[in-house]
């Protein structure tokens, strides 16, 4: 089922080059409007890391001159650090030969960093000694290796101390693995709450027992991971009625709620509590969020923790995929926050840090793109 969903996307977005050399989207206001409307955000740096790859995944440290991960379409991990304006290469990795699922610093220690694959492995790298991965973590269950199942999320706990993977289905069930980081032990895992391939799982930003998860069955599940099996462990059961791309944790007036990227790019809003999003935002109302007048084009990139709020990337996939904006979304309420007038590309993954207004994006044309959001940007 998702690779179907991506085959679909890939194919929208092939049908939207074509329609590009004669079609439009224009925006609906005039440029100086939009100036208005949306805060610049400032590119400090621009770097090609690979000419003809993606930029699939991108996650960084919380300092102001972070370590940053990227990987790539050709299954490798580059690492950079960024200085000002100045990023120095750190190292490549490249013992991955199957397509990367996602990519993770450790919340304890900058110099480690998770990066998992589709061929049912997470691997463990210390960049003080980048020639060898350090951990591999697996199925153990599986004789010799074989019919490992395949993985399509995983994540980390706030404490560093859980790692949890999503699999596709496989003989009839989908799969969430965990495992000890400590004593690197497989500890088992749920495979009753989903019907199909399992998409997102996010721990909680500061719960280490609460993990949600995703997948193209339409669920969004809750866990209570301090339960002894997985039926008192699933305490909510939200049903999108979608297939579901991307999950987020984020905070609002001391509660958290869940934002949920469908494969339609439509955004649904949930309180882990409600039988019915608080909040749904479609295509066409994204397109109208950042003043564009057709929704043929419109993408959703990503959303983040703002300052209690959240942010969305929303673009679009006409020409080269240049038009980027952010959208703040504060009390129900959804208001234009920044734009990005020197984006080159379709963006595929993107990571925030509002605490020192930095902003990483990564797309199609192999481009990493590190961004100042204005200190003056509209506070809500």
């Amino acid at each position: 089922m998702l690779k179907a969903m991506k085959k679909i996307r890939e194919l929208e977005l092939n049908e939207n080059d074509e329609e590009s050399d004669s079609g439009s989207d224009s925006d609906e206001h005039n440029v100086a409007e939009i100036d208005r409307l949306f805060c610049d955000c400032i590119c400090i740096n621009e770097t090609l890391i690979r000419k003809n790859e993606y930029v699939l995944h991108v996650d960084a440290t919380r300092e102001s001159n972070p370590n940053v991960v990227a990987t790539l379409s050709d299954h490798s991990c580059v690492v950079y650090n960024i200085h000002g304006n100045q990023v120095a290469k750190i190292e490549d990795f490249t013992e991955h030969t199957n397509n990367i699922i996602d990519c993770r610093f450790s919340s304890g220690n900058n110099n480690l960093i998770y990066t998992g694959a589709s061929d049912g492995v997470v691997k463990l790298w210390d960049i003080r000694t980048p020639n060898k991965s350090v951990i591999n973590f697996t199925d153990t269950t599986v004789e010799n290796g074989k019919d490992q199942k395949p993985f399509n999320c995983f994540d980390i706990s706030c404490n560093d101390r859980l790692l949890a993977a999503g699999t596709d289905l496989s003989g009839g069930d989908s799969f969430l693995l965990f495992w000890d980081t400590r004593s690197k032990k497989l500890l088992g895992g749920y495979w009753e709450s989903h019907t199909d391939d399992i998409t997102q799982v996010k721990f909680h930003p500061d719960d280490t027992n609460k993990l949600i998860s995703g997948s193209t069955d339409g669920l969004i599940n809750v866990y209570d991971l301090s339960q002894t099996c997985e039926d008192d462990a699933l305490i909510e059961c939200l049903n999108t009625e979608s297939s579901i791309e991307q999950l987020t944790w984020f905070e609002k007036n001391k509660n958290y709620s869940i934002s949920c990227i469908t494969h339609t790019s439509d955004l649904q809003l949930w309180n882990t509590d409600d039988a019915e999003p608080y909040k749904r935002i479609n295509r066409a109302e994204l397109a109208k969020e950042i003043k564009k007048k057709s929704e043929d084009y419109i993408y959703m990139a990503t959303s983040h923790q703002g300052k209690n709020c959240l942010v969305i990337l929303v673009g679009s996939n006409f020409g080269n995929g240049e038009c980027l904006r952010g959208l703040l979304v504060k009390d129900k309420k959804i208001h234009p926050y920044i734009g990005f007038k020197k984006n080159k590309q379709r963006i595929r993954c993107s990571w925030y840090n509002p605490d020192v207004n930095i902003l990483l994006s990564g797309g199609e044309n192999g481009i990493l793109n590190c961004w100042r959001v204005k200190e003056d940007a509209m506070v809500v």
